[in-house]
């Protein structure tokens, strides 16, 4: 977890640890298993528990020929900030108070 957690890749899902803990799936999910072996330095045991626990919830790791920019368009932390986004801008035209007063 700790290796996955100060990836860089974890630095593009989330700026706080706990914004990366919420997403460690998508985080996990962003490295290929080259990556695992090499850059994070696991054991092949540590990445086969990862696969597996990638499949669990319904996800792989990226494959080496996937882009990494397509690989996060897919990902649940873009899907959230995105919707969350979007409702913020909803309830700022619908406050009164965010209009502007007309002058008279």
């Amino acid at each position: 977890m700790n290796s996955l957690i100060s990836s860089d890749y974890a630095r593009l899902v989330g700026r706080t640890l706990s914004e990366r803990f919420d997403y460690i799936v998508d985080i996990a999910s962003l490295h290929t298993r080259d990556e695992l072996l090499r850059r994070l330095e696991l054991d092949r045991i540590l990445v086969r528990q990862v696969e597996k626990w990638l499949a669990f919830h319904g996800r792989r790791l990226r494959r080496p020929t996937e882009s990494i920019d397509i690989a996060m368009c897919g990902l649940e932390f873009r899907k959230r900030r995105i919707r969350r986004s979007r409702l913020g801008a909803r309830r700022r035209r619908l406050d009164p108070k965010a209009t502007p007063k007309e002058p008279g």
